[in-house]
């Protein structure tokens, strides 16, 4: 019965479209990878600033690439990263912080 089933789903996923197919297995349109990094300021790697990336997801097409902003401070730049988490979740993401949190 599940070879069956198995066919038929795949038969249906033929005529469709990603987007459409997504839909169907379940897998988010829209993802959203918060970063949280170190950003080296000489070749030595020795002097360094905290910052936040954004890559931004709509089914395979990347939409965004961007770094949103470079803080002195770790505290500020990981407030900021769950900052923009909360405001791309409320815009229908799915979205992960990712980076050195250290928790």
């Amino acid at each position: 019965m599940s070879d069956e089933f198995f066919r038929e789903l795949m038969a249906d996923a033929l005529g469709k479209n990603p987007e459409e197919l997504g839909e169907i297995l379940g897998e988010p349109q829209k993802i959203c990878d918060v970063f949280v990094q170190r950003v080296y300021l000489d070749e030595d790697l020795k002097r360094f600033e905290w910052g936040v990336s954004v890559v931004r997801f709509n089914g395979d097409e990347l939409e965004e690439a961007t770094t949103y902003g470079v803080f002195h401070s770790w505290n500020l730049a990981k407030k900021y990263g769950r900052a923009l988490k909360e405001f791309f979740q409320s815009r229908g993401y799915e979205t992960h912080l990712k980076g050195e949190l250290g928790d």
